[in-house]
């Protein structure tokens, strides 16, 4: 045991500690017990031991007979055993915050990709908001240089321009402005639509007479091209939830373009039928048709194809990705299938409820 105090063995004796107090010094002096209480071994780098000691001295040798400091190791262990539960408090302390900053950086992480996703995005609607413009820009840089341009004839020339001249170059300067308006108007609804900016005004109506009557008003412009639109459907009645005048827009802009796209003298056909919980609405004309690899295109903003009206008339480019939007906002889609040649047929569906 005094080999393990003096940090020695018993060969080499060659100790690392010693008494420190009282020095080992004073037990040489005097016989029998020489010393009775407490001793402290060690060195004055390290830690020591505190032991209760007896010694004797009988001629030259000395008897040390001692055993640790029990009181002092008790509250010694109860301090160790209170420090340990604080550590430990703390490791439990330091896990849950652990577990709190890996919810936090998990949340952050979230949070940042869909930052990222609509930061994306943002930078996406903000390049087709500026295509758009540029766009409807350049669209309209010719119809208002037209209307410039006649309306400076007419000042110019008030004096001595005869009237026929100028109801022409007034007929001109109206269709430029109409069509100026057009642009703008498909424009901005088209603006409302992509900001999601679109309210249904949901309506209960016979879909039959509605969509009579959205032919009636488009039969006049079919007339000055002497064609016909056909309409014979074999229901007489359906109930349908529609928004009016969303919808009329787009007949308006189906209807039209059949007129517009179609030879002088064709026919073109409206049809409904009832397919599942849908209503089916076809429209076909015999024009020129669309060539197969424009089709995938039709509906996109401000895409036209290579078919040019048979009438001079002008497109925007926008009817078409405005009606795919009012109808799909009716939980229908729409299509279209073409043939060069013998003409085309938009199909679209709305729920019926």
């Amino acid at each position: 045991a005094m080999c393990y105090y003096l940090n020695t063995n018993e060969t080499e004796l060659q100790p690392q500690n010693f008494f420190v107090n009282p020095q080992f010094e004073s037990f040489t002096t005097g016989e029998g017990l020489v010393f009775e209480g407490y001793t402290t071994i060690g060195n004055y780098a390290d830690s020591s031991f505190v032991l209760l000691a007896k010694v004797y001295k009988q001629a030259d040798q000395v008897f040390v007979f001692a055993e640790p400091n029990v009181p002092e190791l008790f509250e010694n262990n109860l301090k160790l055993s209170e420090l340990n539960q604080q550590v430990n408090n703390l490791q439990r302390q330091l896990i849950k915050e652990k577990k709190s900053l890996e919810l936090v950086n998990s949340q952050l992480k979230t949070k940042t990709r869909e930052l990222e996703i609509a930061n994306q995005k943002l930078q996406e609607l903000n390049l087709e908001k500026n295509r758009y413009i540029g766009m409807v820009a350049h669209d309209l840089r010719n119809p208002i240089g037209v209307a410039e341009s006649f309306s400076a004839l007419i000042i110019e020339d008030l004096n001595i321009i005869d009237k026929e001249t100028e109801l022409e170059y007034l007929w001109h300067i109206n269709k430029s402005c109409n069509f100026s308006l057009d642009l703008i108007h498909n424009f901005l609804n088209v603006s409302k639509i992509e900001a999601s900016v679109f309210e249904l005004k949901l309506k209960t109506v016979n879909y039959v007479s509605f969509v009579k009557e959205a032919i009636k008003q488009e039969q006049i412009f079919a007339c000055n091209k002497e064609q016909q639109i056909v309409f014979k459907p074999k229901i007489k009645r359906l109930s349908v939830k529609i928004d009016q005048n969303k919808m009329q827009q787009v007949f308006n802009n189906l209807l039209s373009n059949a007129v517009k796209y179609s030879m002088p003298g064709t026919t073109i056909t409206v049809n409904i039928e009832l397919s599942n919980n849908e209503v089916l609405t076809s429209i076909a004309d015999h024009g020129q048709g669309i060539p197969a690899n424009e089709i995938a295109e039709l509906f996109t903003p401000f895409h036209t194809t290579s078919v040019k009206p048979t009438g001079k008339e002008k497109s925007t480019g926008l009817g078409l990705s405005i009606v795919k939007k009012i109808i799909e906002a009716h939980g229908g889609k729409i299509w279209a299938q073409s043939e060069v040649g013998v003409g085309s047929t938009f199909y679209f569906t709305i729920n019926i409820g």
